[in-house]
């Protein structure tokens, strides 16, 4: 019997340690695919992570490159800035009130946090800078508070100066956080909270003022604060941009136009619009370029105020972040009977010393502006005395009789309707020459208007009038070509690029784009009339250059727009048997040319010349 119930009892310890053991197996395959799947399929995404809790690579980044005026003087640079960064990898599960409490320390909302947040994050533990160039009292803060925000750190970093507020802010761009597009640009070299050019030269020669990031590997506590440094690679600084401008006088031409349209401004009116370009005919170099109204770059960092910032650009009818000066496309007005009095000399439906008898209405009804203001017709003419007092009469009956298809090509050789192609501009505009083919094609869908070329048509582009368009660039590129005697040369904005160690990457020569085929004694009987603008007795502009003690070629203009403030234009250079400066004005809304624009081409004359003195006698 005992050994019955032994028995028994053997078995159901045999069938105890059988259900164990196959227990013990089935958790054993369990713990065995788990640890494939962590150690074998996972693993590297683990490893990571486990890497990225104790070790840390954080790249360094490199001073951004300097940004010169012509003479050497600094611009844009960059400085050593205290930021605050982020690791999300960093944050324990309750990110919330870390969060809530670093939002406070910053001065964001918690919305424009996560904004931050979300933009820069691309891996759990990659930096993501949320705010820079913050003061000691925030850097203060963070470091007594350590313990309560875990992942947030302090670092060292290079941000960006402008040394002159709203100066030249259209030539020389602003920087933003790069965008997804920006990062499959530009590869693994960038992060995903780093600040890229956007517009200007920032945006056009990223690459080179950039420079190359450094890295630092460091083992960092449970706070994912960096404690120990494993390894250092130095980054190599950004190459350093010499533009032609000269910063006083760019300082001068934007002065002059916010001081002189102040005084033209309606009360309750905004400031008005315009540009303002001077160049060396001889080379090209522009040495102001001035686009109203300007904004601010350094607002566009401050991670406090550049969304609504931003957002005011953007969104302001004013349209701040649009260059005026190659982008705006303006109907020339007069400053363009110069042009179209080199093509009736050269096509000889007219000579210099031909007498006109300007009666003040052509056959289709262009009228001189005497008449129209009711004073007595100009009678009896020369082209100097044409061009003196800006006779639309006399402009409609010659250009009519060249005829817009040679008019067309006239205006095209002195670069009209295509772009200048200036170096160190991203966008520009081609302004329009409109012909015959032009206006069929334009008005082909609208049958209701007329698609025929009419005389009526040509009368209005002989005087800067009708369907011309063109940028204040361009105009100063063409006056250029009559400074110069039919010489073209590439307009620039770079002087020279320069690396690091010193080396010159880019040098800027001089190039010649183009000699018109003109005539000696149009050029001459065609500047001859321009120096009538400041000198003749009805001179168009004597009063504003009637104490200038060098000659001067210019032109006033002025272009109609229905109901609405004419915009007001001038042309200039000086002097005038060895030019060394054109300078073009447009004031959108600034009705006359004498009036409205000459004073701040005046301005900048002035100055540039003040100077050239001056540097001369010391």
């Amino acid at each position: 019997m005992r050994g019955e119930i032994r028995n028994l009892e053997d078995k159901k310890l045999e069938q105890r340690l059988r259900l164990f053991w196959a227990a013990v197996i089935i958790i054993l395959l369990i713990l065995g695919g788990r640890l494939w799947e962590l150690q074998i399929r996972q693993g590297d995404h683990y490893a990571s992570l486990a890497e990225g809790n104790r070790i840390r690579r954080i790249r360094v980044m490199p001073t951004r490159g300097v940004i010169y005026d012509r003479n050497g003087a600094e611009i844009v640079r960059s400085r050593p800035a205290f930021t605050v960064a982020l690791v999300p990898g960093g944050i324990p599960q309750n990110a919330e009130a870390v969060l809530e409490y670093l939002s406070e320390i910053l001065g964001l909302t918690g919305e424009e946090l996560e904004d931050a947040i979300a933009k820069g994050r691309r891996n759990l533990y990659e930096p993501v800078r949320i705010m820079r160039d913050v003061d000691l009292s925030t850097v203060v803060a963070i470091e007594e508070n350590r313990m309560r925000l875990p992942g947030v750190f302090i670092e060292e970093e290079w941000v960006r100066e402008y040394l002159y507020p709203n100066f030249a802010s259209h030539i020389i761009g602003y920087l933003g956080i790069i965008s997804e597009e920006e990062l499959k640009q530009f590869g693994s070299e960038y992060g995903s909270s780093d600040l890229v050019g956007k517009t200007g030269l920032e945006a056009l020669y990223e690459s080179l003022l950039r420079g190359e990031s450094g890295s630092v590997t460091v083992e960092v506590n449970a706070l994912s604060r960096p404690v120990q440094t494993v390894s250092y690679i130095e980054s190599i600084p950004g190459s350093n941009i010499v533009t032609t401008l000269d910063r006083e006088l760019q300082a001068v031409a934007q002065e002059a136009f916010a001081a002189h349209t102040e005084t033209l401004r309606k009360p309750g009116d905004p400031p008005l619009k315009g540009a303002v370009v001077a160049l060396n005919p001889k080379t090209g170099e522009i040495l102001a370029l001035v686009s109203q109204p300007t904004y601010d770059p350094a607002k566009l960092l401050d991670a406090r105020e550049r969304s609504s910032y931003y957002a005011s650009l953007i969104n302001s009818k004013d349209q701040p972040l649009f260059n005026r000066a190659v982008q705006g496309q303006y109907g020339p007005g007069s400053v363009f009977k110069p042009f179209i009095a080199v093509a009736m000399l050269e096509e000889k439906v007219v000579t210099a010393d031909q007498i006109f008898n300007a009666t003040g209405v052509s056959e289709y009804g262009v009228r001189d502006w005497i008449v129209a203001q009711g004073g007595a017709p100009f009678g009896p003419i020369t082209l100097r005395e044409a061009l003196a007092m800006s006779s639309n009469h006399y402009f409609a009956e010659f250009g009519k009789e060249v005829g817009i298809d040679r008019l067309s090509v006239w205006l095209r050789e002195f670069g009209f309707g295509s772009p200048t192609n200036v170096i160190g501009v991203t966008q520009e505009a081609s302004g329009l020459v409109p012909d015959r083919e032009w206006k069929r094609k334009r008005f082909s869908s609208y049958p209701i208007y007329d698609q025929a070329w009419y005389p009526t048509d040509t009368e209005q582009i002989s005087i800067g009038q009708g369907f011309v368009t063109v940028t204040p660039l361009q105009m100063a590129v063409a006056y250029s070509a009559i400074a110069n005697r039919g010489v073209i040369y590439q307009p620039t904005l770079v002087k020279e690029i320069v690396a690091p160690d010193g080396s010159i990457i880019y040098e800027h020569t001089p190039t010649v784009v183009k000699t018109m085929d003109v005539s000696h004694s149009t050029w001459e009987a065609v500047i001859d009339g321009m120096e009538a603008v400041i000198t003749h007795p009805r001179g168009t502009a004597r009063r504003i250059f009637q104490d200038f003690p060098l000659s001067i070629a210019g032109k006033t203009g002025s272009y109609e727009i229905p109901r609405q403030e004419a915009h007001a234009l001038f042309a200039a250079f000086a002097p005038v048997d060895d030019p060394e400066l054109v300078v073009v004005v447009i004031v959108e809304h600034g009705v006359g040319g004498a009036s409205g624009a000459a004073p701040i081409a005046r301005a900048v004359l002035d100055a540039y010349f003040g100077l050239y003195e001056q540097e001369s006698s010391e």
